[in-house]
């Protein structure tokens, strides 16, 4: 047996729905594409609460809108500072996770065997979609206002943000 390290390296596909959704769509405004590829990386982080694995999931969340404010960015030409959007993001997320039970209790819960993945599969993907859509949906009409990534304020969004999280949330619910 070989000491050889071997490498794993996340794999996350380049969404790319807005430059499609630009030449399909010229009559488009500007936010419309935003939104459109906010939405774009909604399934994405659904998916990345069905990882079984307790922050690996957050850190995969975190990866995901990071490269949707990155694209968000460049569609505003806005140059992205990754160092200072990962603590901005991470404070929302923190805002969400504190005041949504489903959120980090779908996280946390996945330490518990067996019943654990299956409890954090019920509850994380669809808090992990609304926290997405609704950072997204907060960075756009930041950027439309004029904002850029050095100015935006997340203590001054937080009840903006928490909105549309609810909102978000709401519409992925189960009718009952």
């Amino acid at each position: 047996m070989s000491n050889e390290t071997i490498e794993v390296q996340a794999v996350i596909p380049e969404v790319e729905a807005a430059p499609a959704a630009v030449s399909a769509h010229p009559e488009l405004r500007r936010d419309q594409h935003a939104m459109a590829l906010v939405s774009s990386y909604v399934p994405w982080a659904a998916s990345a609460g069905m990882i079984p694995v307790p922050s690996v999931d957050l850190a995969a969340l975190l990866v995901l809108q990071l490269r949707m404010l990155s694209k968000l960015g460049k569609m505003y030409d806005i140059p992205f500072m990754e160092t200072g959007v990962k603590s901005t993001v991470s404070a929302m997320l923190g805002t969400v996770l504190a005041s949504s039970a489903g959120a980090s209790l779908g996280s946390l819960v996945k330490v518990v065997p067996i019943i654990g993945t299956y409890v954090g599969f019920a509850a994380a993907p669809g808090a992990f979609a609304a926290a997405t859509y609704a950072i997204g949906r907060v960075f756009v009409t930041h950027f439309e206002a004029g904002g850029t990534f050095l100015n935006f304020d997340p203590k001054k969004t937080r009840d903006y943000f928490t909105a549309e999280f609810e909102k978000a949330k709401s519409k992925s619910a189960p009718a009952a």
